[in-house]
């Protein structure tokens, strides 16, 4: 597997995907500090339910959104991150986790898979590939200790369905809790 490299994209640059497996940084303003003494122990994945990569990165770099994730990607395997995983992205929202911890926000990473939500639409081997790619990278720069989905932490229950039929068992070999 090639080197990931992060390369900036500038305000007055148009998108363009890097390609499998290399990376992108194009910074979201949805963010903030982790609260103080949290530990990072959780991956949190979503799909984006929209139509192209392009039209996430633009979403989450626009004031109107309120939202973000740590890392999105791409159909063909793209990685963009727009928050560094030492701050607080704004992906799972209003969320309870298996231990009974809310805001999970404050103690995940957010992997979100470009998607378009609906059932039956298979995620792409590359896209498979670079989202264990990004765990591997995750498990061993954090103590993770449980994979999720949104549609598990979100509340109330029933609020979110992603990411619809990810392929769980990929992520088996990590050695993490998996909590579809």
């Amino acid at each position: 597997m090639r080197s990931m490299w992060i390369l900036p994209i500038f305000q007055d640059q148009q998108f363009v995907a890097p390609g499998r497996n290399e990376v992108v940084w194009n910074q979201s303003p949805h963010f903030e500090d982790r609260p103080l003494g949290a530990v990072v122990d959780t991956i949190v994945l979503h799909h984006t339910a929209g139509q192209s990569l392009a039209g996430t990165v633009a979403w989450f770099a626009s004031q109107e959104s309120q939202v973000s994730a740590h890392f999105t990607v791409g159909r063909d395997g793209s990685i963009v991150q727009h928050v560094s995983t030492y701050l607080r992205a704004w992906h799972a929202g209003a969320s309870l986790d298996a231990f009974g911890r809310s805001s999970v926000n404050g103690f995940s990473v957010g992997i979100e898979i470009d998607h378009p939500g609906v059932s039956g639409v298979p995620y792409t081997t590359e896209q498979v590939e670079a989202v264990e790619h990004l765990v591997s990278v995750l498990v061993r720069r954090f103590p993770i200790k449980v994979i999720t989905s949104h549609m598990f932490v979100a509340v109330p229950i029933g609020r979110k369905i992603d990411p619809i039929e990810y392929p769980w068992h990929t992520l088996f070999r990590f050695g993490v809790e998996i909590v579809p």
